[in-house]
């Protein structure tokens, strides 16, 4: 930075209690703009990293010789430092690190507080350290002419989320602008506290969809698995279609399938998918057989329906299987809660439905899920799917059964992937930019010449 660029800091703190009217005139038009630059500056960046940097880019550039901003953000502090000959950094710290002494009693007690550097020694190290989180800043600072750091509060909606740390060269102070360090902290406060908001709100939307989304589809020798989801509100990345795929690691041959849908789109659909999902594979542990797997499933969301008044009003239909292996022999046996009819796709072209006669989950405590039982030879392909597909509605009429069991024809005998793609376009074209309700797709399919 040149000299001059430096003016810019001691006109805006410096005391001008003494000066002429004029002068303090000049000074506040000064600050006022400062301000409000600062406040667009924060506003403006929705990421907190490359807020605060440049927020301290901005302070050093403009205002002090050394700064530090520290927020909560999730799991982590970030901490943002530097001084005006070196570029800013920024780091991640989690919650669990401590912060230096200060910089914490600043953020948990709301206080402002001053540290006194000593010229020299491992006194003026020590009360760097009780401030700067950054080792390296306070290594650079301790051979700097830096006499006082002031350490400040950012609140925001009556909290504190932060500290900000200023210092400047010796020379330099802040008395006489005290009310204007005050209005500094409350614009960055404000903006900070809308920018960690938006990123706070992102990190648990995240973590919602990640703990939404289907579990890993595991590998089976001999044979394919492909799948297919679309839900309606794309924005939301999730819905009420849903399907899983367990496997036991002591029998790899021995699968679990799920395919379902829950009535309503976006994150609430999905969270209730989820519950069946995990009731599902609870249920599983304690029985193989599909139909004792819905039905423990369904006692389950009959009782949570009498607890739970927004539950009980959301309907869900499953499709469950069980697949086992004897020698050459691959089974695959269904039972269906009130859900479209499994598809068993012959490697000739031929397509059988697989009735299943249960009611929808939930209805009826101690309902019954009757089983079908079906053997999958080498090329055959068992489709699972949700009536997103065939309720897809066009120009003219929906995708309906025919059209899905014509497209499952075409491709017989192709791997699962090929066949899971051929009935998303075909759905696909025939929406075309039509809303359409959430879509969920299982395929298997039996490799030729795969044995036990």
């Amino acid at each position: 930075m040149t000299a001059t660029t430096r003016e810019r800091p001691a006109r805006l703190l410096a005391d001008s209690r003494s000066a002429e009217p004029r002068a303090r005139l000049a000074q506040a038009v000064s600050r006022a703009e400062f301000l409000l630059r600062l406040s667009r500056s924060v506003s403006a960046v929705q990421n907190p990293d490359r807020g605060l940097e440049a927020l301290v880019e901005l302070l050093l550039d403009e205002v002090v010789d050394v700064a530090q901003v520290v927020v909560r953000s999730g799991p982590h502090h970030l901490v943002s430092s530097g001084t005006h000959v070196d570029e800013p950094t920024t780091v991640r710290r989690p919650l669990a690190d401590p912060l230096p002494r200060d910089a914490a009693a600043t953020m948990e007690t709301g206080l402002a507080t001053e540290v006194v550097l000593p010229r020299h020694g491992s006194a003026r190290r020590e009360a760097l350290r009780s401030v700067v989180v950054d080792p390296d800043l306070a290594a650079r600072l301790e051979l700097s002419e830096v006499e006082l750091l002031v350490v400040l509060p950012l609140t925001a909606r009556g909290r504190t989320l932060g500290s900000l740390v200023v210092g400047r060269d010796r020379g330099g102070d802040f008395s006489g602008s005290h009310a204007f360090l005050g209005d500094l902290t409350d614009r960055i406060g404000v903006g900070l506290d809308a920018t960690l908001l938006v990123a706070e709100s992102r990190y648990v939307a995240d973590v919602l969809r990640r703990s939404l989304a289907p579990g890993r589809v595991p590998e089976v020798p001999g044979l394919q698995i492909a799948t297919h989801v679309r839900v309606a509100h794309e924005s939301q990345a999730v819905g009420g279609d849903f399907f899983d795929v367990l496997s036991d690691p002591a029998h790899p041959d021995d699968l679990m399938l799920l395919c379902g849908d829950v009535t309503g789109k976006g994150v609430e659909a999905a969270v209730h998918a989820k519950r069946i999902r995990n009731a599902v594979r609870t249920s599983s542990l304690v029985h193989r057989e599909p139909g004792a797997v819905l039905a423990l499933t369904n006692r389950v969301l009959v009782l949570e329906a009498d607890q739970d008044d927004e539950f009980s009003e959301r309907l869900a239909t499953a499709v469950c299987g069980r697949l086992t292996r004897d020698g050459d022999r691959l089974e695959v046996t269904l039972a269906g809660a009130g859900h479209p009819d499994a598809l068993v796709v012959r490697a000739d072209g031929s397509v059988e439905a697989q009735e299943g006669q249960g009611v929808a989950l939930g209805l009826l405590d101690g309902a019954d899920f009757p089983e079908t039982t079906a053997c999958l030879d080498p090329g055959d392909t068992l489709v699972l799917y949700t009536d997103g597909v065939t309720e897809a509605r066009g120009v003219h009429d929906l995708f309906g059964q025919e059209r899905l069991e014509a497209t499952l024809a075409a491709v017989a005998g192709m791997p699962a992937a090929a066949v899971a793609e051929a009935v998303a376009v075909a759905v696909s074209d025939h929406l075309g930019e039509r809303a359409h309700d959430d879509i969920a797709l299982v395929v298997l399919h039996r490799e030729v010449g795969a044995g036990a």
